[in-house]
């Protein structure tokens, strides 16, 4: 297998001119400080702390959840820790977590015809949701800001006994979470089996789309030992995506290899592959 070049993924995602991910891939390639990728990023940060337009499957005025894990993701791959921005995103998390824990989109948000993964009121997307954040701010050691216990309480009561519901993104995002917070619970333990075992199947089986193999690549590793055969079945798969231009492919759309691209170098970055 021919060798990953991040110094062409970095030029694939320059030439989108795409502000806020040419910010993130030169931050990746030691290009760039902090602080240049956080001025990007606040072009994304509503005044409620709340963000919008990190996913290109949603383009609306309103700050909602789907694209504020993205935005926590970020800040944690620069390893910010006590930024304005940074501050004004926890508090948006704090203000909007719900009562049983959860999180969940604002109902305005089906005035910008989002899809069927960000529609309100769903328990499927509000488990999905839930489990993002919480595996970022738990990675970035910034659980204490939300009511973390009760939003993993969620979580957990989501769980059938093999699969979370519909969406194989929680599985990655639950692995690593509960892998984290190491409760050695039979319970956690079971989940955290049963999340590796779905996304093994899905990568083996080439199931998984390539660029959310790149985020499961990252999710095993993060989840430590307990799902290195994981992680090395999945970076094998992640070196044969990058596609001859320097940027990952991907099933999802054009509009979204970019941002798998960056993915890809924080993940090489992560393990020192660059």
């Amino acid at each position: 297998m021919r060798a990953v070049d991040p110094d062409k993924a970095t030029a694939f995602v320059l030439a989108t001119n795409d502000p806020v991910l040419s910010s993130l891939a030169l931050f990746a390639s030691g290009s760039c400080g902090p602080k240049d990728v956080i001025d990007s990023l606040q072009t994304c940060q509503r005044d409620d702390g709340g963000w919008t337009r990190t996913d290109k499957d949603f383009q609306g005025d309103v700050s909602i959840i789907s694209a504020t894990w993205v935005a926590m993701q970020w800040l944690n791959w620069i390893g910010d820790r006590n930024s304005p921005v940074l501050r004004n995103t926890l508090e948006f998390l704090r203000r909007t977590q719900r009562e049983d824990g959860s999180w969940d989109e604002p109902d305005e948000i089906v005035n910008f015809n989002p899809p069927f993964w960000m529609l309100p009121g769903r328990h499927e997307n509000q488990v999905w949701l839930t489990s993002a954040l919480c595996c970022k701010l738990k990675a970035s050691g910034l659980e204490r800001h939300v009511d973390f216990s009760k939003a993993v309480a969620f979580i957990r009561q989501a769980w059938d006994g093999e699969k979370f519901p519909v969406y194989q993104h929680t599985h990655w995002m639950a692995m690593p979470l509960l892998s984290l917070i190491g409760t050695r619970d039979e319970v956690d333990d079971g989940i955290v089996q049963g999340c590796k075992k779905v996304l093994y199947d899905a990568v083996v089986t080439d199931r998984a789309d390539p660029g959310d193999t790149i985020s499961i690549a990252y999710a095993s590793h993060l989840a430590g030992e307990i799902a290195a055969d994981l992680f090395d079945l999945s970076l094998e798969k992640v070196k044969g995506y990058q596609h001859d231009d320097g940027g990952w492919i991907t099933n999802h759309g054009e509009e979204h290899r970019a941002a798998f691209t960056v993915e890809a170098l924080f993940l090489f970055r992560r393990i020192g592959l660059t």
